[in-house]
């Protein structure tokens, strides 16, 4: 009796089944892992951001808060100081848009603290530690300014987070 398929043929096809069951095998354990090690990484990532995030708003509120007479221009440079340090770290674990929003509010606490200094050097404090009136206007806008930039910042960091206000 002879046969018609080749002497390599059955031996060939049974080779490629266990290669084929072989790879299914490793890949049902491999894809469950790494899927994992995602969601691993991004409830890490998200622990970082929860606490990075008010970190980086109070920093920000260090310097808008602080009074013009009581402070001095190392102290506020110290705040500005360590909002910027915050800011790298948020703009590295950030999405793109939350970074612009750090930006804005480094370049507003910038603003303001170079005012302050300005004001420090130009003027003497009024009655009950007033502004002069040369600059009052140009304080309270750059305080402003920088409430306004931080409450961007925490829209954004709020949806990078997927923290919505309650209804």
């Amino acid at each position: 009796m002879t046969s018609t398929t080749p002497w390599w043929g059955s031996g060939v096809f049974a080779l490629a089944t266990g290669l084929l069951t072989a790879l299914t095998a490793a890949l049902a354990t491999l894809l469950p892992k790494r899927a994992e090690r995602r969601i691993e990484q991004r409830r890490l990532s998200r622990e970082h951001k929860e606490k990075l995030y008010p970190d980086f708003i109070g920093c920000a509120y260090e310097i808008v808060t602080a009074p013009l007479w009581a402070t001095t221009p190392e102290d506020r440079q110290r705040h500005l100081d360590r909002l910027v340090g915050r800011s790298h770290q948020v703009a590295f674990f950030a999405p793109e848009p939350l970074g612009r929003a750090v930006s804005e509010v480094v370049r507003a606490a910038t603003e303001l603290t170079d005012l302050a200094t300005t004001i420090r050097t130009s003027s003497k404090p009024g009655h009950q530690g007033a502004i002069d009136q040369r600059f009052a206007r140009d304080y309270d806008e750059a305080r402003e300014k920088l409430r306004t930039a931080v409450a961007a910042f925490t829209e954004a960091g709020r949806s990078d987070l997927e923290i919505f206000p309650a209804r």
